[in-house]
Order: C-alpha cells, then sequence, then structure tokens
C-alpha cells in the first residue's frame, strides 16, 4: 500500500476496516476498564457508527478526546449519522467478518466486541507497518472508542442522533 491511497481504495478495503474497528473497540477498553460501571468492552451495536464517522475525513479529523469537543468543532457530525451507518453496514459486517475470522476479534456472551490477548494492540505496530492513512484511521478510531467508553448509551443516542 502506498500513501496515495484514494477515497475508493480506502472505503473498499476490508483490512482497514477491520483495523478501525479493532483500535475503536482498543479505544473503548483503555478508557472502559477503569470505570466499574461499563464492560471492560464495547457493545456490538456501538462499531456500526464506527465506519461512518472513519471515512468521512471531515468528521474523522473532527474527532477529539470529549464529545462536546468533538460536536462543537464539527456541527454536521450528527447528520445523517443513523443512515450512514445503516448504508454502511454490510461493509461493517465484512469486516467483522474477517476480524472473527482471522481470530483478532471475539464476541461475550452479552455481544460485547472482544479483542483476543495476541492483538491487544495497535495491529499496524504488530505487523511492523504503517503510513499516514492507516496511522490517521487508527488514531481518530481509538479517540472515538475512548469517546463511546466515556459516556452512558442514552446520552450517546441523545448527543449523536443515533439509535441502537
Amino acid at each position: 500500500m502506498n500513501a496515495d491511497l484514494n477515497f475508493f481504495d480506502i472505503y473498499q478495503n476490508t483490512t482497514l476496516s477491520v483495523i478501525a474497528i479493532h483500535s475503536f473497540t482498543l479505544g473503548y477498553y483503555n478508557v472502559a476498564k477503569h470505570k466499574p460501571e461499563k464492560f471492560d468492552y464495547p457493545p456490538l451495536r456501538y462499531v456500526f457508527f464506527v465506519l461512518p464517522i472513519i471515512y468521512d475525513n471531515r468528521t474523522m479529523k473532527s474527532v477529539k478526546n470529549e464529545l462536546y469537543t468533538t460536536l462543537n468543532g464539527n456541527k454536521a457530525f450528527t447528520l445523517e449519522l443513523q443512515d450512514r451507518a445503516q448504508k454502511m453496514s454490510s461493509q461493517t459486517f465484512e469486516a467483522l467478518n474477517l476480524g472473527f475470522s482471522k481470530n483478532i476479534l471475539s464476541l461475550d456472551k452479552n455481544y460485547n466486541l472482544l479483542i483476543k490477548e495476541d492483538y491487544n494492540r495497535e495491529l499496524t505496530k504488530k505487523m511492523g507497518y504503517s503510513n499516514d492513512i492507516i496511522s490517521a484511521i487508527q488514531t481518530y478510531s481509538k479517540r472515538l472508542g475512548g469517546i463511546f467508553a466515556k459516556k452512558d448509551e442514552k446520552t450517546l443516542q441523545y448527543e449523536l442522533n443515533i439509535l441502537f
């Protein structure tokens, strides 16, 4: 992969989608493990909002460490997010399928998305490969996971104008 990937290359690459979902889950875990009222890993339903946010360049780059600053920085962040999540659900399912089949991800009995022990750090560090685009996808996905872990489900639904 070269640094000159275009949007189509990124959007159609299931491996990059797995990296985004894995990074989201890792970011969620890093925050939630310190919160006794939260499961350590995100519910499966949360990951359907990762790709619509991360694959929109303007929205992705507006992701900060707090939901309030993220939404203030980009007023269009929540526009049609639910619709985009539904339209991208097949791509999310493909990424989950790849992640499960390669034993990177798994589900617990409550349908929380888990990271297999061998993959509990950024995938590109494990592979020894990265570029600017992949690094940005990982960074912003991880931040997004942290944001989701900081908020309860009702607050996420209200502030992002989505339904789980």
